[in-house]
């Protein structure tokens, strides 16, 4: 039997890919100020991570977990499935999402994919398996 307390993690969402760079470390120190032990990343950022088709970025984001380890501030990264980026919705306006009434959902919503159609399953197998 283990006697010692459980520790309670604090986190929040972050997304480093909407700030310059530089600005970073002080979100990092903001953070840990603010006793936070953990920090949700990725899940909006497959623009960034494949901005183009097959051209994966992955260094902003080993950049930015690094910084946040450095500081104690464990990292949980999301599928960025949650977002896919213009250049598969505009290359099959399929992968948009049908409301119920028929209209075909615009880019640029947050759920704006369908998650029945073959090519988004088949795009998002990059990120998930």
């Amino acid at each position: 039997m283990n006697s010692s307390p459980e520790k309670l993690h604090l986190g929040a969402a972050y997304y480093p890919e909407h700030w310059p760079e530089d600005r970073w470390p002080e979100d990092v120190r903001l953070m840990k100020e603010a006793g936070l032990t953990v920090a949700r990343m990725g899940e909006f950022a497959w623009s960034t991570i494949e901005p183009e088709e097959d051209d994966f970025h992955f260094k902003w984001l080993d950049r930015a977990i690094d910084l946040l380890a450095a500081e104690g501030i464990s990292s949980v990264l999301g599928t960025p499935t949650a977002a896919p980026p213009a250049w598969l919705t505009q290359k099959n306006p399929k992968t948009l999402a049908v409301d119920e009434h028929g209209r075909r959902k615009i880019h640029g919503r947050r759920i704006h994919y369908c998650v029945n159609y073959p090519e988004y399953h088949e795009r998002t197998r990059s990120f998930v398996s």
